[in-house]
């Protein structure tokens, strides 16, 4: 039977539950013999079995009596081979066998009444992606549920008198956090917990269950559905949404794994003699564009929107899911609600037999309702992941031509600035993510003689970039206390000791915690840095051209913003110094950029008030008047960056 003249089903697969009697349906068209082996206990030596029905569209069916909940099972095929089921919802401690739930059962109490936050979309967004073990794990977290899900239910956890967990979250104002991975991975032991027992969890074994290793207890298979709900429900509560990293372009075992062993060479991209492809650089890559591909992926993703209520999903190496799978998949869950975010990689991890004009590259995005990590202005800002290169923040000029252009949200603003998008929205703007070398110790790395206060203020330097740019800003857990992995570049399998978040960091940077907390406070009361239509930023965003300074000031970004019509002053002016002295920007050369707009004639006439509300310092709740009397109006000191509000009177 040749690939294409596989039977494609409609029906719903795995184990529909109901109090007497419960249904198994596996898709296996190539196997003639199929039985369920139903065991009472995750590691009972007994099974029984029950012969399986293969119909037409190559399903195999059996239909047992009784009420199953906590029994355990796998597929038996051809008699020889015992593989659990793809689309399981648990599995027993280190995914031995499937697991039957009533999922009635692993719903917290009041989950039904709670709801999902509203609002935050697109360019309001603000992206915190974290590790579930990373966030507790530390012996000075400060929360008793360590490395678990459970402690994202915490409230009150604290470090000399300073917020930990929850309750930091909120204290820090981001919208959504980003779990990595939480479905069932393999290369973690869920029955033991030792410093060395890590990783970040791109190792698919089961993708509807839940890892274990987070769970209270591994063995009970309603424990790690219960406690992530729970945790769901905390963040939810709080007004937090929650977006779930899923890794659907691999599976972590290849020939033995259970889509393989189900359907051979089906469910992976293989080569005509055999060779299973490897975009993902894992050993393989999953079949999206066949149809029962594309149907686990949107099959389980609808499952985890509907189920967990979950507010959106991150994209590993997106480049390797076909575009119309993303784009069905979008248009699935945004019917279940509206809000769904989606976002990912385009790129992969190696050569692909998924053709050029199906990979979801930069520009696959445009107008589809989705986003994409921007990785061209993420190597402005700090240089390369890495290595010994500098970007903007390093006073590195090659970059500027591609930090203007992600300032603007990466969108086709003039000949000059040509992005990848044609909607500020469809940018992930970020600095560095779970991957490679966190910021500090990059900025580390590119500045081997630097002292803490210049590293300090490279920071703030590439924080000040992300929160005042168009797009939606993404950043790691940590960076906001200048969290370190000791040198680290690829800490996925790590020890703990490298890869706990040191909530000590907050104690030692809270100046910096707290610089951070103002960027977010200025993002989310200034909508000139949220704008969301290419025609108002092609409008309103204009830079000060490098002709308006000095030789010495060359290195500058200055650009202003026409506030709504509404607003109580005229314009918004940003200033980027990444030199190592003051920036001096004169009242001729703050006009010549208000000039810019057509409509504001008497700009060059009137008096011109400033007022400076973001500094080195940080937000200024009372904005600092500048005195007009002063030959240069606007200073920014080194590596630092302004922001001003500016008047015509």
């Amino acid at each position: 039977m040749n690939l294409s003249d596989y039977p494609v089903s409609q029906k719903k697969l795995g184990v529909i539950y109901e109090k007497n009697q419960s249904t198994f349906n596996v898709w296996a068209p190539t196997h003639h013999l199929v039985s369920v082996a139903l065991y009472d206990s995750a590691k009972a030596p007994h099974r029984t079995l029950y012969p399986m029905k293969k119909s037409s569209d190559g399903v195999f069916s059996a239909v047992i009596e009784g009420d199953l909940h906590g029994k355990f099972y796998t597929f038996i095929l051809e008699s020889q081979f015992e593989v659990t089921d793809p689309y399981c919802v648990s599995v027993a401690a280190n995914s031995v066998r499937s697991a039957v739930v009533d999922l009635e059962k692993t719903n917290p109490d009041n989950w039904h009444n709670h709801t999902r936050p509203r609002g935050n979309l697109g360019c309001d967004a603000i992206l915190y992606e974290v590790h579930v073990a990373d966030f507790s794990a530390h012996a000075n977290s400060g929360m008793s549920h360590k490395g678990k899900f459970l402690a994202f239910t915490e409230n009150g956890t604290s470090i000399e008198n300073l917020t930990t967990g929850l309750d930091h979250l909120v204290e820090l104002g981001v919208t959504h956090v980003h779990l990595m991975p939480v479905y069932d991975y393999i290369t973690v032991d869920e029955e033991i917990e030792a410093d060395h027992n890590y990783n970040w969890g791109y190792d698919p074994e089961h993708f509807n269950a839940i890892e274990g290793s987070y769970a209270t207890d591994a063995n009970d298979p309603v424990s790690r559905i219960v406690d992530l709900k729970s945790a769901i429900m905390a963040l939810h509560e709080k007004g937090l949404k929650v977006v779930l990293d899923v890794v659907y372009n691999h599976t972590y075992r290849t020939e033995h794994s259970n889509f393989n062993m189900l359907v051979p060479h089906y469910y992976h991209r293989v080569t005509e003699d055999g060779i299973f492809s490897n975009g993902s650089g894992c050993g393989n890559e999953f079949a999206s564009d066949k149809p029962m591909g594309r149907k686990f992926i949107i099959d389980s993703l609808v499952y985890w929107a509907t189920e967990f209520k979950v507010d959106g999903f991150r994209f590993d190496l997106m480049a390797l899911i076909d575009r119309k799978t993303i784009e069905t998949a979008l248009k699935t869950l945004r019917e279940i609600d509206p809000e769904i975010l989606f976002y990912g990689e385009p790129w992969m991890g190696g050569l692909s037999l998924l053709p050029d004009a199906e990979r979801v590259y930069k520009g696959a995005q445009c107008g589809k309702g989705y986003a994409l990590f921007n990785d061209d202005f993420r190597d402005a800002i700090k240089g390369d992941n890495d290595g010994y290169g500098q970007g903007y923040i390093h006073g590195n000029k090659d970059m500027k031509h591609r930090l203007h252009t992600g300032i603007v949200g990466s969108i086709p603003y003039d000949q000059q600035y040509i992005g990848f998008t044609t909607h500020p929205c469809e940018s992930i703007n970020y600095f560095n993510s779970h991957d490679n070398l966190i910021l500090f110790d990059k900025l580390k790395k590119a500045s081997p003689d630097a002292s803490i206060e210049t590293l300090i203020d490279l920071n703030k330097l590439a924080f000040n970039i992300l929160f005042t740019s168009q797009g939606t800003p993404f950043f790691h857990a940590g960076n906001e206390f200048l969290r370190d992995k000791k040198g680290a570049h690829n800490s996925y399998n790590a020890p703990l000791s490298i890869n706990a978040i040191d909530w000590g960091k907050k104690v030692d940077h809270q100046a910096f915690f707290k610089y951070v907390c103002d960027l977010i406070t200025l993002r989310k009361t200034y909508a000139c840095f949220r704008m969301k239509e290419v025609a108002d930023i092609k409008k309103r965003l204009h830079f000060v051209e490098d002709s308006a300074f000095e030789e010495a000031f060359k290195d500058a970004i200055v650009y202003v913003i026409k506030e709504s019509e509404d607003a109580s002053f005229d314009f918004m002016l940003v200033a980027h110094n990444p030199s190592k002295q003051p920036l001096l920007l004169s009242t001729e050369q703050i006009k010549t950029a208000i000039d810019k707009y057509k409509k504001s004639p008497k700009s060059k006439k009137s008096t011109l008030k400033i007022e400076r509300i973001f500094d080195h310092e940080g937000l200024h709740v009372s904005p600092r008047v500048i005195d007009p009397e002063m030959q240069h109006l606007i200073r920014i000191l080194p590596l630092s960056s302004g922001v001003f509000k500016l008047s015509n009177h």
